[in-house]
Formats: C-alpha cells, sequence, structure tokens
C-alpha cells in the first residue's frame, strides 16, 4: 500500500549542492559587503565618479566574438553565442580583478550601450552586478583554503580544478537560462546592497 518509488528514494544529486552552494555564497556575499559598505568613508557618488573616469569607452572593450578581439591593458568583454543553445552571452575576462562594486557599476554601464545588451534579456546593471559580486564570492572560495576547497567540492560535487576553471572569467547569461534558484539568489544581493 504504501510502495516506495525509486523517485521518493532518490538522494540529492550535485544539482542540489549547486543551489546550498550558491546560497552559501550569498550569505558570504551579504555579509562581506555589509562589513565593507560600513567602513567606508567616500561617499558612493565620489566612488562611481571615480570609476567611470578609469572605466569607460576608452578602457573597456566590448566586442562581438569574431568580429573583434581581446586588447591589452583593457577590461576586455566578449559577447558571443552559446554554443548549441542559440543565444548571446556576456563574458568579462578580466572579471575577477575587479573587486569594487563602483568599478564594477562603471564597466556594466559601458556594456549596457552596446547594442546586444538588453535589460529584458539579460536584466538590470545592478542585477548584473550582483551576479559579478557573487561569482568572485565563490571563486575566492573555491582558491582559498583548505576547508574552503572541500567544501566547495562537497557541495558542488565537482573537483577544485573544474569549479576554477569554470569560475576563472564571469559570464552572464540571459535571464531565461537561469534556474528560480539562481534569479531569487542574485535578487537578494541586488536588493540587499546593489541598489544605491
Amino acid at each position: 500500500m504504501n510502495r516506495i518509488t525509486a523517485e521518493n528514494n532518490r538522494v540529492p544529486g550535485p544539482s542540489a549542492f549547486r543551489a546550498v552552494l550558491r546560497f552559501c555564497c550569498a550569505l558570504i556575499v551579504l555579509l562581506l559587503v555589509a562589513a565593507s559598505a560600513a567602513g567606508e568613508s567616500v561617499s558612493w557618488e565620489e566612488r562611481l565618479k571615480k570609476a567611470r573616469e578609469k572605466y569607460n569607452k576608452k578602457t573597456v572593450n566590448v566586442y562581438v566574438n569574431g568580429y573583434g578581439y581581446n586588447q591589452r591593458g583593457k577590461i576586455n568583454v566578449r559577447i558571443y553565442t552559446a554554443r548549441g543553445k542559440g543565444y548571446k552571452c556576456i563574458n568579462i575576462r578580466e572579471s575577477l580583478k575587479i573587486s569594487d562594486e563602483a568599478e564594477m557599476q562603471a564597466i556594466l554601464e559601458v556594456i549596457a550601450e552596446n547594442k546586444y545588451y538588453s535589460e529584458e534579456v539579460f536584466g538590470t546593471i545592478s542585477f548584473m552586478k550582483a551576479q559579478w559580486i557573487t561569482h568572485n564570492i565563490a571563486y575566492s572560495m573555491a582558491t582559498g583554503s583548505e576547508e574552503d576547497r572541500q567544501l566547495i567540492e562537497t557541495l558542488t560535487g565537482e573537483s577544485i580544478r573544474e569549479i576554477v576553471g569554470h569560475a576563472e572569467e564571469l559570464d552572464l547569461s540571459p535571464l531565461s537560462t537561469m534556474t528560480e534558484k539562481q534569479i531569487f539568489l542574485y535578487g537578494v544581493v541586488e536588493f540587499s546592497f546593489c541598489h544605491r
């Protein structure tokens, strides 16, 4: 009568662990961003002004794959079509070098001026910034202490080499390709810290 099916007995796979990892990373992001914001002595407007002077159309190279190339000394942003998927993605090659939220904002503003960017497709600048912040924290954990690396491997079910290889550059994908959990996670980070 109470038959146990294979579906009811299923053990969560790596995808369940990834959701836990994303949630943990979100909490870490929230704590780190809150701590850094609490100690800021320069106003957001001043930081953003300096970031826009540093990162603009002269220093951020946005190009479409096959119609441009990476340029030395610039932040390189490649817009490419995902292999076998047919949708466009935005790759920020030097994403790990940028940890300041104002600088992320300035770079994303340059990207948003490109004809391939659409808020309906990729989300707002602050939503993309939330992805970037989360990405950098997750990479930091994957390359951090032995305990952090073991935790990441356990949660994702992947080797550190695989995780680091996938996370060396930030890829911003269309909203339509994200899970509800991903959108929720990035939304929490965006709502809490990316509206200034």
